[in-house]
């Protein structure tokens, strides 16, 4: 007989699918019990319905099964035989069915986490030292935000995605772990260091931070609903690297508070408030309905919630006191 791809024999689906396997329930204590009666209270059916199973289950194994002897029902050997692997057969269907507990402190396994470059510096420095005092058997890969987060979800290139953005999908969980204000940044020195309005930033050539290198932002959306356009000079997919160009030029940038307070060396930059008003920026994790019910991905998930998320949520962060 040909062996499946896993190795084992192939499974008479056709004959499983004529049998009623909640019968081999009553099976199992009837041969325990060898009691028609007794079987019937411990299974919370009728007498009958009992019997009616033993007839179903001696039709199908073409066996007495249990017989007569004085006033006793015994085994015969075909049901001596079936007690061993039927046993064997339903410790595995429980533990089939039974929910799955998870122990990080033992589990052995991987996760491929997808952020920016400043979710990396923010993150990782953190979460790496935690997460091998929790979970030592993990081995964690850090990817770059895609190009695009749907596809690489779906394709399972990656596990799990924290970063800002909006992404659609039936398939696709998100969750907003911190809201973030935005801040305008400029170099020292900039003509507008003093203070900035709606005019004088339309003027200026901005920078936006972006994994595709197209489309509109929620700011340029925003801007777009008021009849207002803003020039677009560079898209850049890493936080680092847009901080670098406004070092050495007149450009603008609109980032999130909690970069600025870690990485924003105010010797050599300028945060001004945007002169209009500018929603904030949602951190928000992404994980694919696949991963949803996964016992480690579901503790991976809260875990970076706790420890790092909960307590940056929005009422503990102080505003920013702008410079000039």
């Amino acid at each position: 007989m040909t062996l499946n791809h896993d190795g084992g024999y192939p499974m008479d689906l056709r004959l499983l699918r004529q049998f009623d396997l909640n019968s081999l329930v009553v099976l199992k204590v009837l041969l325990d019990e060898r009691h028609v009666t007794r079987a019937a209270q411990q299974l919370n059916l009728t007498q009958s319905a009992v019997s009616r199973s033993l007839a179903r289950l001696r039709q199908a194994f073409d066996d007495p099964l249990l017989v007569s002897v004085g006033k006793q029902l015994t085994l015969t050997p075909a049901a001596t035989e079936l007690v061993g692997p039927l046993n064997d057969l339903l410790r595995q269907a429980e533990a089939l069915l039974q929910p799955q507990t998870f122990d990080p402190h033992s589990f052995q396994g991987s996760v491929r986490l997808a952020t920016s470059d400043y979710g990396t510096h923010s993150l990782l420095p953190r979460l790496i030292p935690m997460l091998a005092n929790a979970a030592p058997g993990v081995q964690l890969t850090a990817l770059e935000w895609p190009k695009d987060t749907l596809s690489d979800l779906e394709q399972n290139k990656v596990d799990l995605i924290i970063g800002g953005g909006h992404v659609s999908g039936g398939e696709i969980y998100q969750r907003v772990l911190v809201r973030e204000p935005l801040y305008a940044l400029v170099r020292k020195g900039h003509p507008f260091a003093a203070g900035i309005n709606l005019e004088q930033y339309l003027s200026l050539k901005h920078i936006i931070i972006s994994s595709t290198g197209h489309g509109l932002t929620k700011v340029d959306r925003l801007l777009k609903e008021q009849g207002l356009q803003r020039e677009v000079a560079v898209r850049v997919s890493h936080f680092f690297a847009a901080l670098g160009i406004i070092a050495n030029t007149d450009h603008i940038i609109l980032v999130p508070q909690h970069f600025i307070k870690r990485y924003v060396n105010r010797d050599d930059f300028v945060v001004l408030p945007p002169p209009f008003e500018v929603p904030d920026m949602a951190v928000i994790m992404f994980w694919h309905a696949r991963l949803h019910k996964d016992p480690f991905h579901q503790w991976f998930r809260q875990f970076i919630v706790d420890e790092l998320y909960a307590k940056r949520g929005r009422h503990n962060q102080s505003p920013l006191i702008t410079a000039s």
